[in-house]
């Protein structure tokens, strides 16, 4: 991966207040996580033929937005916890026990998810380790 990419607080919540375009999903999901539109379909709700038929500059689905944007949020927390983007996204990949055997990503396909890795990523910045 290049230079980190990071997802402000700010940057999401216009993201989420103006919609992601297909084409910041793309440069996210698809070269960041390396997901194909099948994959992130299952965790986003949405199916993969409505991904796969808008334009770079349509809006993806709300639903995936919602997912997208908590994904953008807790892989920049991660960034800055691991040290390296690579170590995020191995994280974020991993089945995670806190989470009942689920990835973190997985987890994300809902707000209280989202919330939930949210919170073992600020228990791990300050040391409380679960």
């Amino acid at each position: 991966m290049s230079a980190v990419r990071t997802y402000t607080p700010v940057k999401c919540r216009s993201l989420a207040m103006q919609g992601v375009p297909k084409n910041e999903y793309n440069s996210f999901i698809h070269i960041v996580f390396n997901f194909t539109d099948k994959e992130f379909a299952v965790i986003a709700g949405t199916s993969v033929r409505t991904l796969s038929r808008l334009k770079p500059d349509q809006n993806i689905p709300q639903q995936a937005a919602e997912v997208t944007i908590s994904l953008m949020r807790a892989y920049s927390k991660a960034t800055e916890i691991f040290g390296s983007e690579e170590k995020a996204v191995k994280w974020l990949k991993t089945q995670n026990n806190v989470l009942g055997g689920i990835t973190p990503v997985q987890a994300m396909s809902s707000r209280f998810g989202a919330e939930e890795v949210m919170d073992i990523l600020g228990r791990m910045e300050y040391g409380v380790y679960s």
